[in-house]
């Protein structure tokens, strides 16, 4: 049996992998090289026969001689197609096309160009002038070698020899020859878990890939590269990016399930949707992130009124004790455009109840009711039945009964001073207890001598000192975040979520802008205190992955500035706390430059404009795509490059659909769902 490439180890790797018959199909040869660059002669009839010779394809160049079998040759060039290149006698080719155009214009009495153009050229001249050189970028090499006794496939991302280019030979990679090179894994000692996210797509025309069969060569990541790393997902509004994200997140519960059945840790999943596509289905995919089925999703919305047990009100209760840092922060927040020092003092105490210290919990009580009469000055509804609890005195609720008229006082514990006060009488109170304070009553001076006392009372009379505050006239912005039906604070219940290895998605796309940015950044401030809770313990914090939209919003340069942002913090520090994070924005300028100089994958589908792709441009080569990003607008259709890929792969994304929805709840051990994706 004759070699199919006399030189190169026979039955060898690479030979197997990549050069053999229906892997790969010759193109050329090569006509100039260097350690970086190649041109190729190829012929218009090669590239008929090979289904196209599309710019970006993958090329592979491989030496031969005949004449000598031990030549050092066992490696494999990959190129990647740029654009074209002039031959050396390519000047002479067009003098004698041009000389043959005047000939049939002299020789015909009829000018017209199509009997001129269209003139036969004798088959030695028309051979001569079909040749063309292409110009190629090296990516790398391909070559063998043992690992633990056996045979692997290994990639250097550069040349270490190169021979006479009359040597070389060129081939298009087709089939399973071209899925291998788009879907090679550097080895890097990580876990391996191969899914397919796509088709090596070339171009946007694809009339000939298709016709030649060569437009489904499967292109396979690494899931786990996407686990507890930055993943960036570029690209204009409707071009695909969530439904990347969906694969990512569906492929990422598989893996989940997975450590879960080996009596590993599962992965938690947090989706802030600001358009409720993760949510509810959708006309572009046909299903969502929620079909994977009501014990594995999780979705927090506002308006949730729990008669679905997986759809949880994402409303906090102000007048909750056991949500009191919620509210605590949504308030600070509120009301940091004040500049008096009561705001700091305020963001900087902390109300809640101390198990075992009764002194602190009283004051904690005690500041509680000031705020309580706030939030009932500013317009909040209390919770039916509500009754604030207190550690008062039986004489100083005698003084405030006999100041306001009547007993807002009820025994609410084993001793006459643990009292309550009903929600309808607090305003009252505080404002008596306030009253006698300035009056220089000892027991209200007492009462209301504690630092929490002191940073609330302003936010409820409007003073700060000897000057008007706003108080609680800027809390109005608050009341759609309250519910007085919400018994947890969603932020703490939805860590918990995450925790059992569930997906939790924040349904943000009703409720104003205001409401729900503050709320977002309540909950990934909760994550963060988390997450650094058990790190600094010692031991190991839960991986959760974080899929975020309009990232330039959250990561701008001036923003990244401000060390204390919930949304720095979370770029800065998510992989130390075993946070992966994956972020979509159309302005890649927008992000800051430390988070995507930290972004191990890449996706970057169509962007409209040289700035953005300029920015692009300035990470791995991104910008040998660029005029390709700007012109093609197919939705999906993305340059991919991930951890575990050591170069940029052209790809057409699969679609999110039922298949992958069933793959995920086969995972989990629950039945599939039928074609029309719905539970029956």
């Amino acid at each position: 049996m004759t070699e199919f490439i006399p030189g190169v180890g026979a039955g060898s790797l690479l030979r197997s992998e990549l050069l053999v018959d229906g892997r790969s199909t010759r193109i050329g040869a090569i006509h100039q090289l260097d350690y970086g660059q190649a041109v190729v002669l190829t012929h218009d009839r090669w590239k008929f026969d090979a289904g196209g010779l599309p710019q970006f394809s993958f090329l592979l160049a491989t030496a031969q001689d005949v004449n000598d079998p031990h030549v050092d040759d066992d490696e494999v060039l990959l190129l990647r197609v740029e654009g074209t290149a002039p031959l050396s006698l390519e000047r002479d080719l067009h003098a004698v096309r041009e000389e043959s155009l005047r000939t049939a214009l002299s020789n015909n009495q009829d000018p017209a160009p199509s009997v001129v153009l269209d003139a036969d050229l004798d088959p030695f001249t028309k051979n001569r002038v079909s040749f063309t050189g292409v110009r190629c970028k090296i990516l790398g090499t391909f070559y063998e070698d043992d690992v633990d006794g056996e045979k692997v496939l290994e990639f250097g991302a550069d040349v270490d020899n190169f021979y006479a280019t009359s040597t070389y030979r060129v081939l298009k990679p087709i089939g399973d020859g071209l899925a291998t090179i788009a879907s090679y894994l550097k080895p890097t000692g990580r876990p391996v878990e191969r899914v397919r996210i796509g088709a090596v797509r070339y171009s946007a025309t694809r009339r000939r890939a298709k016709t030649s069969k060569q437009a489904d060569a499967a292109v396979e990541v690494n899931i786990r590269d996407f686990i507890g790393n930055k993943t960036a997902l570029l690209g204009m509004t409707r071009m695909g990016k969530s439904n990347t994200a969906k694969i990512i997140i569906a492929r990422t519960f598989v893996v989940s399930e997975r450590q879960r059945a080996a009596g590993g840790h599962p992965i938690g999943q947090l989706i802030f949707d600001p358009q409720g596509e993760y949510a509810n289905p959708n006309t572009q995919d046909g299903t969502e992130i929620a079909a994977i089925g009501a014990d594995h999703v999780r979705i927090f919305m506002f308006g949730a009124d729990g008669t679905q047990s997986h759809v949880k009100p994402l409303n906090i209760n102000f007048f909750s004790e056991n949500q009191i840092d919620a509210v605590q922060g949504l308030i600070s927040d509120t009301l940091s455009g004040d500049e008096a020092g009561y705001v700091k003092d305020f963001a900087g105490t902390s109300y809640a109840n101390v198990p075992g210290d009764r002194s602190a919990t009283t004051h904690a009580e005690r500041a509680r009711l000031v705020l309580y009469g706030a939030l009932k000055r500013a317009g909040f509804t209390a919770p039916a039945n509500f009754r604030a609890k207190i550690n008062i005195s039986v004489a100083f609720q005698q003084k405030i009964a006999a100041g306001i008229a009547r007993n807002p006082f009820r025994q609410s514990g084993s001793a006459p001073n643990f009292a309550s006060i009903a929600a309808g009488d607090i305003e009252d109170v505080v404002d008596k207890i306030v009253e006698l304070c300035d009056a220089g009553d000892n027991d209200a001076t007492n009462f209301t001598k504690d630092i929490r006392w002191k940073s609330v009372e302003p936010i409820f009379t409007t003073r700060s000192g000897n000057r008007s505050v706003r108080g609680y006239r800027n809390l109005g912005p608050l009341r759609p975040f309250h519910s007085p039906a919400t018994q947890n604070d969603p932020a703490v219940e939805i860590y918990e979520e995450l925790v059992q290895g569930r997906i939790v998605i924040v349904d943000l796309h009703v409720g104003a802008e205001a409401v729900t940015k503050a709320l977002s950044e309540s909950i990934t401030r909760r994550l963060l205190s988390k997450q650094t809770e058990v790190f600094t313990s010692g031991e190991e914090p839960p991986h959760i992955q974080v899929m975020l939209e309009e990232a330039h919003n959250l990561f701008s340069s001036d923003r990244y500035k401000d060390a204390l942002d919930v949304w720095v913090k979370l770029a800065k520090e998510a992989s130390k706390l075993n946070l992966g994070m994956t972020y979509a924005t159309q302005e890649v300028s927008g992000v800051a430059h430390q988070v995507k100089a930290n972004t191990a994958n890449w996706v970057v589908a169509h962007l409209n404009n040289t700035t953005e792709v300029r920015e692009l441009a300035k990470f791995y080569d991104f910008g040998a795509f660029s005029d390709a990003i700007i012109s093609s607008e197919d939705r999906g259709y993305v340059r991919l490059k991930t951890l575990s890929s050591p170069y940029i792969v052209p790809v057409q994304i699969d679609r999110y659909d039922v298949a992958l929805v069933n793959e995920a709840r086969a995972a989990a051990g629950d039945p599939a769902l039928p074609p029309n994706g719905t539970a029956s």
